[in-house]
């Protein structure tokens, strides 16, 4: 009789029931949770930049909302979120299981396969003598219990790490293999040149919006139908040709490409490259094996993350030194030697060459601050923190999460700055080669004498 005569005093004050897409439209704004990490939703300089954090905005320009993000770095805090009604949808970025019944998925808007990451010499077929972890407890659970069931003693860690960390113990040796999309793994290959992908699902599986079970559509419905106007536009394809399509090609041995592009792209750019150097005590060839990592001496390139130009400069290196138009080359080199100059008078002096050059490249890639975490880490674990082989064996930690408390700076892909090293001492001995001159006592740099230190690993490049 209460239940009654509760219902007709709101039918008397004029109460109405909102859908869930009703209360999205009320407050004018679409609350979505979306996974923090590399090609999904990640911080670059002063900009934000991932191919799910570009489909949120386009959602919500399409829907006609404002969109709040909660970004979220570990995976099952983020689908607790999603069961408990405190975000409207989410964004995980991972592969969406059909048998799965956690929640509800919208269309998808990308497809990509299930596997296992591993070193690239790695043989062992005895998958019950593996450690593996997991990326993403909920969707890769059915793949877990698969494997567990088919390899009883096999040990496998539901983490909440995400691929960068993942990728960094099996380069660590604390784990042999990581169950993930390859997806990510693309995106951290390049960073991981010794590991390879072996799939484990025949066909791709989809990567989707995931919603609460409920049964009220009406979010889900204007969401997808939002989708199938992105697709049609064209506008998806395109962010996964920008965020993905330069991780399909990947060229181990890239001498002959660099070898023609000194032919054909370096003369255009080599007195500049001349020029900056003697003005900032460099040595050109240096300055050009920098700048052919950053951008293969395009001058129009332009990285998913807004960096661009032949130096690859971002907008606040830019302002600090003086340039206003990043994709004009003399400007570019003008910044990028002025910088990597810089850095390198940021060294302590006590470090010698070959060391402190190197360590103001992996400055110019990771940033000043992260070098420096590196280096303390290095020396806590009673390594030198002067010489590059102990620093570059620790910059990886960078991406664990353990080692963060004893970092100034936090989190940075550290094994980013170790290839980006080695590409460019490969790159500088062949122009060493290609260009053999007198060095010069003025210079700040040690150029000829530098020594080639063994590394691990093949050569990662881009394709031309």
């Amino acid at each position: 009789m209460l239940l009654l005569a509760g219902i007709g005093f709101w039918v008397a004050t004029g109460f109405s029931w909102h859908n869930h897409w009703q209360r999205v439209q009320a407050r004018d704004t679409l609350i979505i949770a979306i996974r923090e990490t590399d090609g999904v939703y990640v911080q670059y300089d002063q900009t934000m930049a991932g191919l799910e954090y570009d489909l949120a905005q386009l959602l919500g320009q399409q829907l006609g909302l404002e969109v709040q993000l909660f970004a979220v770095s570990d995976l099952p805090d983020l689908y607790r979120a999603l069961a408990a009604g405190a975000v409207d949808m989410a964004l995980t970025g991972t592969t969406y299981n059909a048998s799965q019944q956690d929640f509800t998925p919208g269309l998808p808007y990308l497809m990509t396969r299930v596997g296992l990451a591993r070193e690239m010499a790695s043989t062992a077929p005895e998958l019950d003598q593996q450690r593996i972890a997991t990326l993403d407890p909920v969707s890769h659970g059915g793949l877990s219990d698969r494997l567990t069931k088919d390899n009883p003693a096999l040990d496998i860690k539901l983490t909440s790490a995400g691929p960068a960390e993942l990728m960094t113990r099996i380069d660590m040796g604390e784990l042999d293999m990581a169950l993930l999309d390859e997806r990510d793994f693309l995106v951290m290959r390049p960073f991981f040149p010794n590991q390879r992908f072996d799939p484990l699902t025949e066909h791709p599986r989809p990567i989707a919006p995931l919603f609460r079970n409920q049964r009220d559509r009406s979010l889900i419905d204007a969401v997808n139908n939002a989708l199938r106007e992105l697709e049609q536009t064209e506008l998806i394809p395109r962010l996964e040709d920008r965020y993905l399509g330069h991780t399909r090609d990947f060229d181990y041995v890239g001498n002959l490409t660099f070898e023609r592009h000194i032919g054909s792209r370096l003369p255009e750019f080599e007195a500049d490259f001349r020029e900056q150097a003697d003005l900032h005590g460099l040595d050109w060839r240096l300055l050009a094996a920098v700048a052919y990592q950053e951008s293969h001496w395009r001058r129009n390139a332009v990285s998913p993350t807004g960096v661009r130009g032949l130096m690859m400069v971002t907008l606040t290196t830019a302002r600090e030194m003086g340039i206003d138009n990043r994709l004009d080359p003399r400007q570019s080199i003008q910044a990028g030697s002025r910088y990597l100059a810089s850095l390198h008078r940021r060294i302590p002096e006590r470090i010698q060459e070959p060391d402190r050059t190197w360590m103001a490249l992996a400055s110019y890639n990771v940033g000043a601050g992260h070098l420096e975490d590196a280096r303390i880490i290095t020396e806590t674990l009673g390594d030198d923190p002067d010489s590059w082989i102990d620093v570059r064996r620790h910059l990886p930690k960078l991406a664990l999460k353990e080692w963060h408390p004893y970092t100034r700076f936090g989190y940075a892909r550290g094994r980013e700055p170790v290839v980006y090293v080695a590409n460019i001492r490969r790159y500088y001995n062949v122009l060493l080669r290609a260009f053999p001159e007198q060095q010069s006592e003025a210079g700040v740099f040690v150029t000829d004498r530098l020594e080639t230190l063994p590394m691990p690993g093949l050569t990662v490049t881009p394709g031309p």
